[in-house]
């Protein structure tokens, strides 16, 4: 079993995400849509999955989507669309109190500027 699998997830920043989603779905691209709509898209269509003893990198330039991505994984912000399991339990539906229960036992993340050093 995978300890992290993430299926087709999206997030989309404004106050109408589907209206956008439903436009990426159909093959709009992420400036057209911003021009149509006013609504930003922040993540498409990430599928992956982490085994046990895997080391995992998320990689890329910035305004890339990472820290969105990683925020999602442990619903620090909530995805617009797609499934995130960890340790075999969908968490995209949890309650506060059972998403508790998994950040305490299961999935954590250290804040980039705690591990900086001072220059």
């Amino acid at each position: 079993m995978n300890k992290l699998e993430v299926k087709n997830l999206c997030k989309i920043f404004g106050e109408h995400p589907n209206r956008a989603l439903a436009l990426l779905k159909s093959g709009v691209g992420k400036d057209e849509i911003l021009k149509r709509t006013g609504q930003t898209v922040g993540v498409y269509d990430c599928s992956f999955s982490v085994n046990a003893g895997e080391i995992f990198v998320i990689m890329g330039l910035s305004g890339s989507g990472k820290s969105t991505l990683v925020r999602m994984l442990n619903r620090l912000i909530n995805p617009t669309d797609g499934e995130i399991y960890v340790n075999g339990t969908e968490i995209t539906s949890l309650n506060n109190k059972s998403l508790r229960h998994i950040r305490r036992k299961e999935i954590s993340m250290v804040f980039q500027s705690f591990a900086l050093m001072p220059h």
